[in-house]
């Protein structure tokens, strides 16, 4: 004998006659809108027309701004006089704060590059702070720069060559005369930018200490390629051959 079930939530005029309703049905589903809408507060139906006494949105969005503006015209009037009370004067760095190091922020937003700290020394004042007693020492630290050495031109490197075959004596006075340029020295390999600031100062120590230690290496000329500029890039020196090096380096 079969047997048929009642459609689950369906209304009573689809169901078979003489079978039980569904319990779990909803009877505010099966009244008529107009019905269901009666007591809803946000039915168009329901709304009263506009009787021309309010803005519209675009003026409270013209009347939120002019509230914002008034609140930074109080701070102007009444917070940021008090905050002269703490002005002090500005005195600049002494003569012996060789070390500038750089910082990357990036205002409101965490970025891996806000780590990163760039130290820059200038070598003139470097090596007038007598840190590095002698031209042997001053050339072997510059060995050791690398290309973290930027020169003011590609002469000053070829000059220096040059004043190094004449003497320690020409050496030390190339050293004082000519625009040497600065050292950068960059860090981000660690989470805090206090600690890449902490790496960097510790290599310039090391560099120095490294400078003043034996062998002097005072026969090995300055590598003057990194600063040569090749005519495929938009430079007017030449790049450099065979001739331009040292015998021995051949």
């Amino acid at each position: 004998m079969a047997c048929r079930l009642p459609l689950a939530g369906a209304p009573r005029a689809l169901q078979p006659s003489g079978g039980a309703r569904a319990f779990h049905a909803s009877t505010a589903a099966l009244k008529p809108r107009r019905q269901r809408n009666r007591n809803n507060p946000f039915a168009l139906n329901l709304m009263k027309h506009f009787q021309y006494d309010d803005i519209p949105t675009y003026g409270h969005m013209k009347l939120q701004r002019q509230r914002q503006m008034l609140e930074y015209y109080r701070l102007l009037q009444h917070e940021l006089p008090q905050l002269e009370q703490l002005h002090e004067p500005f005195q600049p760095a002494p003569a012996s704060n060789l070390l500038q190091f750089q910082f990357t922020h990036y205002q409101g937003e965490r970025h891996p590059g806000a780590r990163r700290v760039v130290l820059h020394v200038d070598l003139r004042d470097l090596f007038a702070a007598d840190v590095l007693k002698t031209a042997e020492a001053k050339h072997k630290f510059l060995l050791l720069a690398g290309a973290r050495w930027s020169p003011a031109q590609a002469d000053v490197v070829e000059a220096l060559n040059a004043a190094q075959q004449k003497g320690a004596e020409a050496l030390a006075k190339a050293y004082a005369e000519l625009p040497l340029g600065s050292l950068k020295i960059g860090c981000s390999q660690y989470p805090h930018e206090s600690q890449n600031m902490k790496w960097c100062s510790d290599v310039l120590d090391r560099m120095l200490a490294e400078a003043q230690a034996e062998p002097a290496f005072t026969e090995i000329p300055l590598d003057v390629r990194p600063y040569i500029k090749s005519n495929a890039r938009g430079g007017r020196m030449p790049m450099p051959s065979a001739a331009d090096f040292p015998k021995e380096w051949l």
